[in-house]
């Protein structure tokens, strides 16, 4: 694990990977930097915001534990300036960023509304982009659920956990996939999901021969699920197909913990490409969280906006973006309390 002392550093200047490998140490997360008196997420969003991966880091933040609600030290006097080009043009674009009384949140509807004077007073659009950074930060932030609890774990922990998980002559079950078999231990497939566990002690098939077939599911993405079962995180590379093939069979087996993780990491991987699959996804599966992170995105899209006025989507797409019911679902009933 990283000292706080260091984590800063990891925080401001290290990539996604750095931030993965390095086991931040949760009062980095959740509190303040020593000298300046910002929060995490302000650092993240204000300081990374030239990052090609901002949102990327933004959502892996939230889902360590990053609170965006989380104010700025009473003592901080922290302020800074950032600007475009040099000269005339730096005089045209600079703008002054207070963290003192904010929140991440705070930090950035301030951050965005003087981007956007600046570019009305002096007429000039080379805030664009980061603006369109920011709105997307604001959307992840505001829409950010409340984490489940959290405890700190070692980095050697999680390194036995993945040993563990490689360790093929230790399995005990094998899952057939579409690509080929990978295995894993049964007591820890029966804890996490009580439809595995069900398959594995009846006298099906499942149950005698200690096999399960997911024939429709890529082999990567079944490593994937077995990656966050055991130690909540991945060396893979994914994409979004990869990742909701993982989160069909977490849904489908109904192993929770795994279907929240596989949530945010789709949500960090919305794109106007991937929009239309992925909030098909959270809307037949009732994915709360993935949906509400979907709707942020469809209010700042320009394309899905375009789209969704145009009705180019399918109807289970549109219905949950209007928040309407299918036709033919079934009517609330109606109940009378006492």
């Amino acid at each position: 694990m990283v000292p706080p002392e260091d984590s800063w550093d990891v925080l401001e200047l290290g990539s996604m990977g750095d931030i993965s490998a390095s086991c931040l140490d949760e009062s980095v997360l959740t509190g303040h930097h020593p000298e300046k008196g910002i929060t995490a997420l302000q650092m993240i969003a204000i300081f990374g915001i030239t990052s090609s991966d901002h949102e990327s880091r933004i959502v892996q933040a939230l889902d360590l534990g990053a609170d965006p609600h989380l104010k700025a030290a009473s003592w901080c006097d922290h302020e800074e300036q950032l600007w475009k080009g040099s000269g005339d043009e730096k005089r045209r674009t600079v703008v002054d960023i207070e963290y003192r009384g904010k929140s991440a949140i705070g930090t950035t509807a301030q951050l965005l509304r003087d981007m956007q004077d600046n570019q009305d007073d002096n007429d000039h659009e080379r805030w664009s982009e980061d603006i369109k950074k920011l709105r997307r930060a604001m959307s992840l932030m505001c829409r950010a659920p409340r984490r489940s609890a959290r405890v700190s774990v070692d980095c050697g922990i999680v390194n036995l956990w993945e040993e563990l998980r490689r360790d093929a002559d230790s399995h005990d079950v094998t899952l057939v996939t579409a690509e080929g078999d990978v295995s894993a231990h049964r007591a820890v497939l029966v804890r996490a999901s009580p439809v595995l566990g069900a398959m594995l002690a009846s006298s099906m098939r499942e149950g005698r021969q200690q096999r399960v077939e997911i024939k429709d599911t890529p082999k990567q993405s079944a490593v994937l699920f077995l990656d966050l079962l055991y130690a909540g995180t991945s060396t893979e590379d994914l994409d979004a197909q990869i990742a909701l093939a993982a989160l069909d069979l977490a849904h489908r087996w109904q192993a929770a913990v795994v279907l929240r993780m596989l949530e945010w990491a789709l949500a960090a991987m919305l794109s106007d490409a991937n929009f239309a699959v992925i909030v098909q996804a959270a809307a037949t599966k009732g994915l709360e969280q993935l949906g509400s992170m979907c709707k942020g995105f469809a209010n700042d899209s320009m394309a899905v906006k375009s789209k969704v006025r145009a009705g180019n989507f399918p109807p289970a797409v549109l219905n949950f973006l209007h928040g309407r019911k299918e036709a033919g679902a079934p009517a609330a009933k109606k109940r009378r309390t006492f």
